[in-house]
């Protein structure tokens, strides 16, 4: 693959691998949906792959595409640092992985806190649920830190158990045909809207294992997206629902007229989230203690939210 690649060619791809949607990254960047079709075609033409496959749930980039995405948000990102004036130099960058709820979660925690935080230009990454590509980001520092699912152990790297969260249904407020208190029953008969980027819920006894299985296999899928906001923003708008964390559903209700409703006992799933940092953190004390603060923050806004 050619080393040289045109900016506005990487600049298509990383919008697209963010995004997921043709049309979205068409009017993201005022382009015609057909430039961008020319576009991936040219990227083909240069690359002898195709980088994106179009499935149910949008355009999955290949590991090419998140490679040249990467490419991208570097340049930018050294671009920055040698534009910056003299008296920022001593800025450093966290670079971080992970899906948009928990940057939410993160922004609040990091202004919250008094100090260290400012030292710092934080850059957050498209998230994916490849396991391979986020080990290869942390080992390679491409992202400092990765906040998601637990990943297998390596020596390259810690991880950090965030919290646990029930999962609960999330629905429009406007959405009156739904009981309060939901059957299995009720569930198999409403549209679900699946969020891609989060799936790996879990139970805690075989019997209920087996009926989440069985729900989630049968279930009335309407639309699957990799962006959490999409989904709810759907929802909102329409008669489907959607699982969550219970952690996110505070920051949600208030931005999106939405409301909580609780799984069926026979139901119940849980969601562990852990933060991996590549061990080299380790060797900065000022970085150790902010990332330490951000997590007791984070797991205090859990604990307040949870009660």
């Amino acid at each position: 693959m050619p080393q040289t690649i045109e900016l506005k060619l990487l600049k298509i791809i990383n919008t697209l691998v963010v995004c997921g949607s043709v049309k979205t990254t068409a009017k993201l960047l005022n382009l015609s949906p057909a430039a961008i079709s020319y576009s991936l075609k040219k990227l083909r033409n240069i690359t002898g792959e195709h980088l994106f496959i179009r499935t149910r749930s949008g355009m999955k980039p290949n590991a090419t595409a998140y490679e040249l995405s990467q490419r991208y948000q570097k340049y930018f990102a050294s671009d920055f640092e040698e534009q910056a004036p003299e008296n920022h130099q001593d800025e450093k960058k966290l670079t971080i992985m992970t899906y948009s709820p928990v940057e939410m979660l993160l922004s609040e925690s990091i202004a919250g806190l008094s100090q260290n935080s400012h030292k710092y230009r934080y850059v957050y990454l498209p998230y994916t649920i490849n396991v391979n590509a986020r080990l290869d980001n942390l080992v390679h520092q491409n992202a400092y830190i990765d906040i998601g699912a637990e990943l297998p152990q390596d020596k390259a790297f810690s991880k950090v158990k965030l919290f646990t969260s029930d999962i609960s249904i999330l629905a429009s407020i406007n959405n009156t045909t739904i009981p309060e208190n939901l059957t299995c029953e009720d569930l198999y008969h409403l549209k679900h809207a699946v969020w891609s980027s989060l799936g790996d819920y879990y139970c805690e006894n075989m019997q209920i294992s087996s009926a989440v299985k069985k729900y989630v296999q049968e279930r009335k899928v309407a639309i699957v997206s990799g962006s959490i906001i999409n989904m709810v923003e759907f929802c909102s708008r329409s008669d489907c629902i959607m699982l969550i964390p219970d952690v996110f559903i505070p920051m949600l209700i208030n931005a999106f007229p939405v409301k909580r409703l609780e799984l069926p006992a026979q139901l119940i799933m849980k969601h562990d989230c852990y933060m991996h940092f590549n061990n080299k953190i380790t060797d900065n004390p000022v970085m150790t203690r902010l990332i330490d603060d951000i997590i007791n923050s984070v797991k205090s806004t859990f604990t307040a939210q949870a009660t």
